[in-house]
């Protein structure tokens, strides 16, 4: 049986970092072709919100190789300028039939930074 859950993704920012962060979809150790996708990563405080309300930020990645399966989400500054602590995340992906598909989730940590600018 082929397995439809989420990968566990686990990521760690330092609060105003804006620099952009790639991802590698892939099945079975293989890459996911992803050309043409639409990929989104959502920041919730929430682990199960039941609505997008308290959504810190929603963010849709570039598809920076298609093929190999590579997306990069890239942050602005009012995303990376939350407030410290552990929140959560997901990832979704729609393919060129317009199928969802969550393929990654995890907890977002923000830690504080030192240099304020």
């Amino acid at each position: 049986m082929a397995s439809q859950l989420p990968a566990t993704l686990d990521i760690c920012r330092i609060r105003g970092d804006t620099f952009p962060f790639t991802v590698t979809i892939s099945q079975g150790g293989s890459p996911v072709d992803i050309s043409g996708y639409t990929i989104v990563m959502t920041v919730d405080p929430s682990e199960e919100p039941s609505d997008a309300l308290n959504n810190l930020f929603s963010l849709t990645g570039t598809v920076t190789d298609g093929p190999n399966g590579q997306v990069t989400f890239a942050l602005t500054a009012p995303d990376a300028d939350q407030t410290p602590g552990e929140y959560y995340h997901d990832m979704q992906f729609t393919d060129l039939s317009g199928n969802i598909r969550t393929f990654a989730k995890g907890s977002y940590e923000v830690i504080q930074d030192i240099t304020k600018v």
